[in-house]
Order: structure tokens, then sequence, then C-alpha cells
């Protein structure tokens, strides 16, 4: 069962698919650096050319947080786009009366400069889309990868098939804009159409991702659709510098009606957006089209950071949407600069390194310290022993000198005992032996008296000797003799201490014989 599991090509696919999405979510997370550009200021200026007009528009992104400033658009004589130098000097004094120093620039280009075509691609290579993209840019797109700038989102991934849709513009056209404006200090970072931006900004008012929108002008209108807040499809023209009448407004039907299909094809309901300059009339179109058509009022456009005032009638979407497409961190705007491939953002190595190395400090810091501290405490031990070795050593010889003085005062209250039992036993043999009893010897070990004398009859003093509280088991060591020079009876008696445990001696086994 595991090798078939394994062994199925679109679950491993799968697998590895939710693998690469967890690894990139990790990067972005451990990579996240404080110096990130959310947290810095950025000020962004937004150029919008279009026919007999340029837009431009500026604005700010700080913590995320975006900020339209102004935007103003200037008329041409001619009904054409402006030339490369009119918008590098225009744009040059906007930065001059606005106060703006190294902005970000970011270019919004008509409709009519720009390719835009959807296609499909196996899901397989969606790890080397760039890759892909370039090699079969021809085959998409009227340009060679060479000889264009271009772009692409994926659009959505179903089936093992990705579709995505992909802008271009040939490079010859973009140059001389880009030229002009860098030698008016003004670098080019992105470029994208106009309808790009002008989805933007209605994603950004209204969050609709799914819509047709149509821009008519006195001479020429844009229209795209918008589908996941993407354009994936654009047409461009003229009414030959008429208003444009019922002929005219049909003729953009045309255009509109095959999106209108797909759309419901998609199970979406189909909405026309239209964008009409100084009130040039559109009911014909919404006669034609049958679908509601939503009128785009600057009254109600909610810009951030825009009050009141400025929700004026001359608001222009595409700059202001080109700004949005810059700062705003949801756009699903395009850079035909990166020609497909995705700006990368420099690791923050410095910071890195200043984050390593105080892990690190703070590692070494973890060791040491508690070295140290013990160090520490151990000397300062160390002071207080030598502080106190004096009275240790007075101490010391108090203790000797105590120790001394006890060992004497043990040998004296020992003697004292000794003497004090003597004394006792002498008394009483003197209180107990009558008076002519003359005692030769008296003896006292541990647990015994020996007493040797003369007695007028030493068998009288046995029993006095008994009768003493202070003696037990009295007898006679050895015979009485009659001394006939002294005329007494010599006596040797034995006796026991009362009250006193004797030492029984032992064998040589050690037991108590």
């Amino acid at each position: 069962m595991s090798h078939s599991h394994f062994g199925d090509t679109s679950t491993s696919r799968d697998m590895r698919s939710d693998l690469r999405r967890i690894g990139r979510t990790l990067k972005h997370v451990l990579a996240f650096s404080p110096a990130n550009e959310v947290f810095i200021l950025r000020k962004q200026i937004s150029i919008a050319v279009g026919m007999d007009c340029l837009s431009i528009a500026h604005g700010s992104r700080f913590f995320n947080r975006v900020r339209i400033i102004d935007f103003k658009t200037y008329r041409t004589q001619e009904l054409s786009y402006p030339s490369p130098d009119t918008v590098a000097s225009t744009a040059s004094l906007y930065c001059v009366q606005a106060k703006l120093a190294d902005p970000q620039v970011m270019l919004c280009i008509p409709k009519a400069w720009t390719v835009i075509q959807t296609t499909e691609l196996p899901a397989a290579v969606r790890e080397h889309l760039p890759e892909v993209v370039a090699c079969e840019l021809d085959r998409i797109t009227p340009f060679g990868p060479d000889d264009a700038y271009y772009d692409y989102r994926i659009l959505k991934e179903a089936a093992g098939k990705l579709q995505i849709a992909v802008a271009a513009s040939k490079k010859e056209t973009l140059d001389p804009y880009i030229r002009a404006l860098a030698e008016r200090g003004l670098a080019v970072k992105q470029i994208d159409t106009g309808l790009a931006a002008v989805s933007t900004c209605l994603h950004y008012a209204w969050r609709e991702d799914d819509l047709i929108y149509l821009d008519i002008g006195h001479g020429t209108y844009e229209c795209g659709l918008i589908q996941s807040g993407v354009i994936v499809s654009g047409h461009a023209g003229s009414f030959n510098g008429s208003s444009p009448d019922e002929s005219h407004l049909a003729e953009v039907a045309e255009q509109i009606v095959p999106w209108i299909e797909k759309m419901e094809q998609q199970d979406l309901t189909p909405q026309l957006m239209v964008h009409s300059h100084n009130g040039i009339p559109y009911a014909p179109l919404e006669r034609q089209l049958r679908i509601p058509v939503q009128a785009l009022n600057d009254a109600n456009l909610v810009l951030p950071g825009v009050k009141g005032e400025t929700a004026r009638d001359d608001v222009p979407h595409g700059a202001v949407g080109g700004i949005l497409s810059s700062l705003w961190a949801k756009s699903k705007a395009m850079n035909l600069l990166q020609s497909g491939r995705a700006a990368k953002t420099a690791t923050p190595l410095a910071l890195t390194v200043v984050l390593v190395a105080a892990l690190l400090l703070m590692g070494l810091l973890t060791l040491y310290l508690p070295l140290h501290l013990e160090g520490q405490r151990v000397a300062s031990i160390d002071q207080e022993i030598a502080a106190r070795k004096d009275a240790i050593k007075k101490f010391d010889s108090l203790r000797k000198e105590y120790s001394g003085l006890l060992d004497e005062f043990n040998a004296v209250e020992g003697f004292r005992r000794g003497k004090q039992q003597t004394l006792q036993i002498v008394r009483e043999l003197t209180v107990i032996l009558p008076g002519s009893v003359w005692l030769t010897r008296v003896h006292l070990s541990d647990a015994n008296v020996s007493i040797e004398g003369y007695a007028t009859s030493a068998t009288d003093i046995l029993p006095r000797i008994e009768a003493s509280p202070f003696f037990s088991k009295v007898e006679f060591t050895s015979p009485t003799i009659r001394d006939a020079r002294m005329n007494r009876d010599r006596f040797v008696i034995r006796a026991e201490l009362e009250g006193v445990k004797r030492e029984e001696p032992k064998g040589k086994n050690g037991k108590k014989q």
C-alpha cells in the first residue's frame, strides 16, 4: 500500500507542492527582518500616459498604510500620446512642485502599447515558470523575450494545468520614456498597463475581483476583463476624434460580448463598470449588452488618505491605481521590467550577523557568568576566612586549653569519687567493728575489699560485716590462726562491695566463665 501511494504521480506532486509551500512560508518567517520595508517610509510617484493627457499622482506608505497625497492631470494640444520628453519634463516639474526627492517611479502605459493574453501550461513547470514563459513568449504574444518587457500572473491551477495571464510590450516603445525619465533623475522601477492600475484601484475600493471595465474618453476607449483581480484580456480603440455615438458603442459592445460569454461559462455574474469622461453617454451600451452597468463615480471612490474635497470629477484612476499597485501589499499588479522574474529581496545579512553575534554573546555569558559569580563567591569566602584566621587560631587554642582542663577535672573527679568511696568504707568498718579489733591491712579494688587484722574472736566480726549495707558475700579467705604471743585470732576476710557490678573474667574464647 505504501508503494502504491508514493508511486502515484499526482499524489507525489501534490505532496511536493505542499512541502514547497510550507518551506516558502518558513523562509518568509525566518528571513523576516525588523528592517523590512513595511516599517520604512516609502514615497512613490505614478505616471499614467494617456491619449492627449498625462496624469501624475504621488503617495506614501508607512507601517503598511498607504496614503494618496496628491494627483494632477495635464492635457496636451494634439490627439496623441505625449512624447518621452514631454512626460519627463512634466514629471520633473511635478516633483519640484510637490517637493519630492528621489521617489520611486511607476509608469502606467496605454493598453494600445501592450498585448495581454491568457494561456495554459502544465502544472509540472511551476518551479521553472519564468524560464518556460520566456521560451513560450513568442507563441503567446507577437514578441520574443529579447524584444519585449513582459510579466505574468497565475490565475488558477486545476486538473494539472496552470492558467496564466501574460502582458508584454515592445522595448523600443518604452525605452525612450525610461531613458528620458532617468535623465531627469527619475528611475522607473515598475511598468504596468493603465487598465491593470485601474483594476487595482477597484479591488482596493470595493474588493471587485471579476468584472469588465470600460473607460470612455473624448476620442478613445479602453476596456478589459478582470478576473481574480488581474487583467486577462484588453482592447483599445478610437472614435476617429469625435464623441462616441450609438454605432461607436456597438463596436465596443462587440469587444465585450465574448468576455460576457466567458464569465457566464465560469458561472460568474457578468457586470460592467464604466468610467465616462465629462458625461459622455453610455446608455445605448447597456441596452445592447443587457447586463448590469455601473457608473464609476469619482465622488464614490474611496482613496486612502484622501478626504472630501479631493474626491473630484477629474480623479486620474490610472495614476492613483499605479500608486496602489506599487504600495498596497495585496496588489496583483505586474511589473513588465521584471520579465517574469519576481523581485529578489536580499537577505538582511548584516542584521543576521548582528543577531547571531548577540546569540553567541548571550550563550557565552550564560556559560561564563555562573562560573564568574561562583569564583567571586569563593574569593569572598577566602577573604572572610583569612580575616578570621587569627580568631580561629585563638579559638583552637582555647579549645585545646578547655580540653586539657576537662581531662584534669575528670581525673580529679574520678580520684575524688574513688577517695570518697574509700573513706566511706573505712568509716563503716570503724563503726561496725568492736574496739578490740586491730586491722593491719585494708585493700580496696573496683568491686571487692580485703580486710586483714587481729581480733579476740574472728568469728564474732563476720556477722557484723555481713550486716552492713556496704558489703555482701563476706567470707574468710584463709583459716584463722591463733597468735599465742598476742593472744588473738589472725584473720583475712574478703567481701564484695554492695551496689558495684563485678566484671567477670572472660575466657580465651571471649565468653564469661
